[in-house]
């Protein structure tokens, strides 16, 4: 808002309220004046304290209102960080204006003087405005030209600050998670009838207890004592019926919630670009479909239980309360907002810490997961107890924020006990007096202590409901960051044709992985793949063979150049035509714990077993597949641990063979298999290339000079292109990648000696 509207909007009121409260004071001290009004003072017959307490606000405000004039930078912030200043003032204010009350009912039986009633109800009506005053000088948007150099930096903090408050942020999580119920309507209207009637049942109970009280010690009426003590057992007998149903349909409703929860996001996180993958880790996301969200669930349903049941329970107790004693129940309430406002504290902390927590519990999974998952490579290196130790230094990092969350709540109970201590000695005390003088019977005055009770419990269910409300939506924000997320990339082609003759070209391709934005992992690269054709991609490390298979399976966008399927960019085709088209069999083959049949035909929605038993006889692991015990319905277990390497590799080739793929993308497909193995397929291979445009990406010399052209890349370019022999007669990097896997020889050695077969066993890397 703008800055002379909030200032002028705040002196105006402060003009308003000081002359309203001054002539309800004057009319109602026409008698005296006011310095007789302050010699005399008497605080059961004068409003001059009321009075006074206008001229302090009003005080308040005009320094408020200068203060953000004078500064308009660093006024408005200085004013939010005070926000508990102006709470206590208002609360402090408003419990007097009800204490006061009190005091001139003790004289004048009832209140009937129209200018006290009148300068009552202002107060109160100033009180809130003078609150919002505040947060509106608080909320002053500084102009550019308003700050000084100093204090450019901290105001522009303060408006990075003010834009998305975390209480409406809070608001919108929770309103957006109860969306999630609506499919459930049936269930809640049934559970909020059930609940109604449970809540009701409870509160007619300190009712008749009473009732019972005054039959044996006012009346000494043996029948009235057991009428009432009958129903007192009828009302017990049929709200614990109720709030058994009432608890056994929200657990339902909750559950099915959870189920919800889990749905949506798993079903948002398979549909995240490729790069979200490698910018989150594995144990993070496991952490939001798993602890989180089964914390929303149970946090929610049970706080929110607990705050409809003990809301319906409040009305009631009030409604009783108020019919016993209107002085009592003035009492109580002067305690509940300062509770309500140590609750509202205690909640913002603790939704703070509840998101420190969460997080610090996903890096210990994710340190758990990445260390179970290669047991066998810590085990290797004999590190298990150097694991145990950083996983427990992880779980150190827990613990101190739990520390910080004991002492929090410690601090919470203690002080709304003692706020409840008060009001209930005040109670004690004024009722006493109240049945002394003859203004409320002892039977009244415990049933009223006995409501006073339910209601202090109420209220402490309410205020930890907040804090645990808040503990649910901390963690329902980071559910909904990965279900509200869009992907980057999205698989929104089309083009699904009913032939496709598998013509690859590469076009002055760049690329860059997002994780890593200040490397081109490919610059300007360019080559086709040709349908009967073998296209081997040879080079050293990281020079961009990989990156290849990645774009060309549309895993990630170029940053510049374009990848063509049959002359058409391969983001315009149907996501799932792609990758029925294009097969990849990569070098470390994930399985899914399932059966090898199900593995084979994985992704496919109806496979004959004939054609699995095919794509297994062509990748050479039908044999292996009859020699286990259940065949083809052996279970592979989790990421395929139950068969070798070897094995692992060629179930995978058989899961790529079986789609009959125009494009097949082998990236170090055979580099666990045996010799033998290998021949075969590449015999398979070899001997259906009409069907098949085949990409290879290998190390092995077997593999690679039998391709009809061979791309060397190096450094993300394309350095070399041609056959075999046409590249060992040109010489440069691919001679020496052969040399270098010819035993014996050195990559300065005559390229002659570069035709001779490679070893046996194939094992040479280069």
């Amino acid at each position: 808002m703008r800055l002379w509207k909030a200032v002028t909007v705040t002196l105006a009121f402060m003009s308003v309220d000081v002359g309203v409260t001054t002539a309800i004071y004057v009319f109602s001290h026409l008698d005296r004046s006011l310095l007789e009004d302050i010699r005399h003072f008497n605080v059961f017959d004068s409003v001059l304290d009321l009075w006074a307490a206008c001229l302090y606000r009003s005080c308040l405000l005009l320094g408020a209102a200068i203060g953000v004039a004078k500064n308009s930078a660093l006024g408005p912030r200085r004013l939010r960080a005070s926000w508990v200043v102006i709470t206590l003032v208002c609360l402090v204010v408003g419990i007097y204006a009800v204490v006061k009350l009190l005091l001139f009912s003790e004289v004048r039986r009832p209140v009937r003087d129209p200018w006290f009633w009148a300068l009552f109800v202002w107060t109160y009506v100033s009180l809130a405005a003078s609150f919002l005053l505040w947060w509106l000088l608080a909320a002053v948007r500084p102009g550019a030209d308003a700050l000084e150099p100093g204090t450019r930096a901290e105001a522009e903090g303060f408006r990075g600050g003010a834009q998305s408050p975390p209480e409406q942020a809070s608001g919108a999580t929770l309103k957006k998670l109860l969306s999630y119920t609506k499919p459930d309507v049936a269930f809640l209207v049934a559970a909020s009838f059930f609940l109604i009637v449970a809540a009701l049942g409870e509160t007619f109970l300190p009712y008749y207890t009473g009732r019972a009280i005054d039959g044996i010690v006012i009346q000494k009426s043996m029948e009235q004592f057991s009428t009432a003590v009958t129903i007192v057992c009828l009302l017990a007998i049929g709200s614990s019926f109720a709030a058994g149903i009432r608890g056994g349909i929200f657990t339902l409703i909750f559950a099915r919630l959870n189920i919800r929860l889990r749905n949506c996001l798993f079903r948002s996180l398979v549909s995240q670009e490729t790069s979200f993958f490698d910018e989150n880790r594995t144990g993070d996301l496991i952490s939001r479909l798993t602890s989180d969200t089964t914390m929303v669930s149970d946090l929610v349903s049970q706080n929110i239980n607990i705050f409809l049941r003990n809301t319906v329970k409040v009305t009631g107790v009030v409604i009783f309360m108020f019919s016993l004693s209107w002085q009592l129940s003035l009492v109580t309430f002067m305690g509940f907002p300062i509770i309500m406002m140590a609750s509202n504290i205690y909640g913002k902390y603790y939704k703070r810490l509840s998101k420190e927590v969460q997080n610090a519990l996903a890096r210990a999974s994710n340190t758990a997961e990445e260390t179970i998952s290669a047991m066998k490579t810590v085990r290797s290196f004999a590190n298990e107890e150097a694991e145990a130790e950083v996983y427990l230094q992880k779980l150190q990092q827990v613990y101190k924020l739990n520390r910080k969350e004991a002492a929090a709540y410690m601090y919470y109970v203690w002080g709304s006990g003692l706020t409840l201590l008060v009001v209930q000695v005040s109670i004690l005390y004024y009722g006493g007096h109240l049945v002394i003088s003859g203004q409320m019977t002892s039977g009244n005055l415990i049933a009223f202590i006995i409501y006073e009770f339910v209601l202090g419990d109420c209220m402490e269910s309410v205020g930890s409901v907040y804090s645990g409300l808040m503990q649910g939506v901390g963690a329902a924000e980071k559910v909904f960051e990965f279900i509200d997320r869009k992907p980057t990339m999205v698989h929104d082609g089309t083009l699904a044709p009913d032939h496709l003759e598998g013509r690859v070209d590469f076009e002055n391709v760049t690329f860059t992985y997002r994780t890593r934005p200040h490397t081109q992992v490919l610059q300007n690269v360019s080559f086709s793949l040709s349908p009967g054709k073998v296209t081997a991609l040879v080079g050293p490390s990281g020079s961009g063979k990989s990156s290849c298979v990645n774009i060309l399976e549309n895993f990630y966008p170029l940053e510049g150049g374009r990848v063509l399927l049959d002359g058409k960019p391969i983001s315009a085709y149907d996501h799932k035509y792609l990758h029925r088209v294009i097969s990849l069999v990569s070098q470390e083959p994930v399985l899914f714990a399932r059966s090898i049949t199900d593995n084979i035909s994985y992704g496919l929605p109806a496979v004959p077993f004939e054609m699995v038993v095919e794509a297994a006889q062509k990748a050479n692991a039908h044999g292996f597949i009859m020699e286990l015990q259940d065949g083809y319905s052996t279970e592979t277990g989790e990421k395929g641990a139950q068969l070798s390497g070897g094995q692992k590799q060629r179930v995978a080739m058989a899961r790529a063979l079986v789609r009959n793929p125009p494009v097949l993308i082998l990236d170090e497909a055979t580099s666990a298999l045996d010799a033998e193995s290998e021949y075969l397929i590449q015999q398979a291979i070899h001997g259906n290339l009409q069907k098949h445009t085949v990409l290879i990406i290998a190390h092995r010399l077997s593999t690679v000079e039998r391709a009809h052209l061979i791309v060397v890349l190096d450094k993300g370019r394309v350095v070399q292109q041609g056959t075999h022999q046409q590249l060992l007669a040109q010489g440069g990097l691919y001679a020496k990648l052969v040399q270098r896997q010819m035993l014996g020889l050195e990559p300065g050695s005559d390229h002659t000696a570069s035709n001779k077969e490679p070893p046996g066993d194939g094992s040479g890397k280069a």
